[in-house]
């Protein structure tokens, strides 16, 4: 596929990660309207780009009531529970599902299969069930394979079901809890150890539906979403569709802020524009967000490193902060990051690669605490090409740079940064000798955007044009010829090389290497086996702990590795 195509594809498709589409016409904005075709029930939700709130991933919350409610009952429920204000607050959604007959029945797992067919991509699928509707869940629902895809349950004053089908987070609360809990915890006991997997039970016959339900968001669903990225990308599917088996879903942590003791401030910074005639303008404006872990704000002047993320192409700059594992990596070592809304949407400029670095200079001189040595920069997809080429045009900034899911494709004219590798390439070249950057690339083996490669087809390909951009530019030898008996998956040889087993299931492994200078590797290479196009969050521990070696002289720019 040529560069131009591929990304029109990839602009096309990654923009339904973001919120799940209305099922058919939407009724009044913050009324219930039904679903045609289907027993359920939709609130519709006003639509909000507000720069404030959270973006991608948010729960999408499926109620199985005691009983058939309608339009009116339905919302008076759902606002009992607090289901609208987190929908809200997190850019989610809600769904009341009835039985389609007068009472639940095994039908209605395959009428809710067909229920979440007509979406978009299944990333944080929240069951709750009450009475009645939290018996269907316990042991109907539970027993299905859907589980496998369901990101929490939440089932109240419901009677024991006999098995769970695969692991899934739980809660169970009120009459009966302890006993429905048994099959789930049967079930979590026998995966792969996750805390994420977590089974929560609360007995207190006494508390409401509400606070059960405060309780549970709290303990569980709050916690985390899921999707499946194995074999293929997940948001090119719908509802819960995947040939290779639901069991592949993919626990990941949804990061709550407070939680995490990270304050995120959203920053749109005015910039005075001239037009070609060369008058002044009125002031447009950038858009970036500060994720700022509390111990930065009392560290000493000049200790704290800066990473600073890129969204892919089309998404919500926020896209990074819920996906990457920067922003909760950063609560445990100490770092800020800063988000970029670097391609400029609803408003806001594109920043350009000058921009970003402008961008970072504001941030520098805000916080004092922030050490200009130690400046990171990690993209997906658009955003990796981007701190790709970052890492060669401005290397007088960043000490280490990582591209995952992205390289650079070779010029045709044609697509995104259509001159190709030939003009970033002659500016390595310029540079070879005097300048020094390190490089971390990650990459899905079944990436079907922008495609790794194989003994047949390696000759341009985006990921190996990049690393031999970072081997031009840091003076080592520059790859050649590939040879697949060397290295099956590579096609050259890398010290260090093993295959890391990520814990997050038996299927995503990483196949590891480095590519050294003399005594220091500069260039870590990381290929997830069977994944999509998209991040993996543990990736971010790996880049960190490559990243964390280098820093740049802040006066005669060169540099340092220390071990």
């Amino acid at each position: 596929m040529k560069p131009f195509l591929s990304l029109l594809l990839l602009a096309a498709t990654m923009l339904t990660m973001v919120a799940q589409p209305p099922m058919g016409p939407r009724g009044p904005e913050n009324e219930f309207s039904d679903i045609e075709g289907t027993s359920a029930l939709s609130f519709n939700l006003p639509f909000s780009r507000d720069v404030k709130g959270r973006a991608g991933h948010g729960p999408q919350f499926y109620l199985f009531p005691d009983q058939k409610l309608d339009a009116q009952s339905a919302k008076t429920l759902v606002t009992e529970l607090g289901l609208i204000d987190w929908a809200k607050d997190y850019a989610g959604g809600v769904v009341v599902v009835n039985p389609t007959a007068d009472k639940w029945q095994a039908a209605d797992v395959q009428a809710f299969r067909e229920l979440l067919g007509r979406r978009g991509p299944a990333t944080n699928i929240k069951v709750i069930g009450i009475g009645r509707g939290a018996t269907f869940v316990n042991q109907q629902l539970a027993a299905s394979d859907m589980t496998g895809a369901i990101a929490g349950i939440v089932a109240i004053n419901g009677a024991a079901g006999k098995k769970v089908a695969l692991p899934v987070p739980a809660y169970l609360g009120g009459k009966g809890a302890a006993a429905a809990a048994k099959a789930y915890q049967a079930t979590a006991a026998k995966a792969v150890a996750d805390p994420l997997l977590q089974v929560v039970v609360n007995k207190d016959t006494k508390a409401s539906v509400a606070q059960l339900m405060a309780d549970a968001w709290d303990k569980v669903l709050s916690a985390n979403y899921r999707y499946n990225n194995l074999y293929r990308t997940f948001y090119m599917t719908r509802g819960i569709d995947n040939p290779e088996g639901i069991r592949n879903f993919e626990l990941v942590s949804f990061p709550m802020f407070d939680k995490l003791g990270i304050e995120r401030n959203v920053i749109e910074f005015p910039i005075i524009d001239f037009n070609r005639a060369g008058q002044h303008q009125e002031p447009d404006k950038y858009l970036w967000y500060e994720y700022v872990p509390r111990q930065v704000k009392e560290a000493a002047p000049g200790t704290v490193p800066l990473v600073v993320i890129l969204h892919g192409h089309g998404n919500d700059p926020r896209t990074q902060s819920e996906t990457a594992g920067f922003v909760e990596l950063a609560a445990e070592e100490g770092f800020m990051v800063v988000e970029m809304e670097w391609q400029g949407s609803h408003g806001y400029l594109p920043m350009g690669l000058d921009g970003i670095e402008g961008a970072i200079n504001v941030t520098l001189k805000k916080y004092p605490q922030l050490d200009a040595s130690r400046i990171y920069c990690e993209g997906l997809s658009a955003g990796a090409m981007t701190s790709n080429m970052l890492g060669v045009r401005k290397s007088h900034l960043f000490a280490a740079v990582a591209g995952h899911s992205g390289g650079i494709f070779s010029g045709d004219g044609t697509g995104y940064y259509g001159y190709g590798i030939e003009p970033i390439l002659d500016e390595a070249k310029q540079k070879r000798g005097f300048v020094e950057v390190g490089y971390c690339s990650v990459l899905g083996t079944d990436d079907d955007v922008i495609r790794f490669y194989g003994k047949d087809n390696w000759q341009g390909n985006p990921y190996l044009n990049v690393w031999r951009l970072y081997e031009t530019i840091n003076g080592m030898e520059v790859t050649g010829d590939l040879d697949f008996s060397i290295d099956s998956t590579f096609g050259f040889a890398l010290r260090d090389r093993e295959q890391i087993h990520t814990g997050k299931s038996e299927d995503i492994t990483i196949e590891f290497g480095q590519l050294y200078k003399g005594d220091r590797p500069m260039i870590r290479i990381m290929a997830i086996n069977h994944y999509g196009h998209w991040n993996f969050k543990p990736a971010a521990r790996l880049i960190w702990d490559f990243w964390r070696h280098f820093s740049r002289n802040p006066e005669t720019k060169a540099l340092q590795y220390t071990r």
